[in-house]
């Protein structure tokens, strides 16, 4: 074999290498990319939520209960997710519920100007306030005496734990 015939087929040696590299690279990355999960930062609403599998439904097979035990409702845009309500809070006097959410205080809509805590914040313990609030399907006026803060006696306390909705955007519970 000449000398030109063995760069020749060097060179073919190397390109076929190279393809047949990218090739399996590409095929494992695939196959890796398929099993991989995508991280949830943990302070995301969505990493507080059990994940459950999804599986195709049956015609016959009633849908799966809410994992949190929560009503499923109708689109909210802004607002606030009760997450908790403290004992003997005025929340729990008012009748406020886990899975409420608030979407406005005396007549101000929650949006990205005007957050759940600076509306309370702006309040005097003991002045009582209209909350409209979203319950399942329905929608509510809860009125609450505010309480005074356990830190500054000065400042209003509502006694929730609570997640802020993204205004405009749109949240539901999973499988509703």
């Amino acid at each position: 074999m000449s000398t030109r015939g063995t760069i020749l087929l060097a060179i073919g040696m190397v390109i076929l290498g190279l393809l047949l590299g990218a090739l399996g690279g590409g095929v494992a990355g695939f196959l890796i990319g398929q099993n991989a999960r995508p991280a949830v930062s943990q302070n995301t609403p969505a990493a507080r939520m059990p994940v459950q599998p999804v599986q195709p439904l049956q015609q016959n097979t009633p849908a799966p209960a809410n994992p949190r035990g929560l009503p499923p409702f109708a689109n909210i845009s802004g607002g606030a997710r009760v997450e908790v309500v403290e004992k003997d809070s005025p929340a729990e006097k008012a009748g406020l519920k886990v899975g409420d959410v608030i979407t406005a205080v005396g007549g101000t809509k929650l949006d990205t100007d005007h957050a759940l805590a600076d509306l309370i914040q702006a309040r005097k313990p003991g002045e009582k306030v209209d909350l409209a609030v979203t319950r399942g399907s329905q929608t509510l006026t809860v009125s609450v005496e505010l309480g005074a803060s356990s830190e500054d006696s000065s400042k209003a306390y509502l006694g929730i734990h609570y997640t802020p909705m993204i205004p405009g955007g749109r949240f539901r519970f999973p499988g509703s």
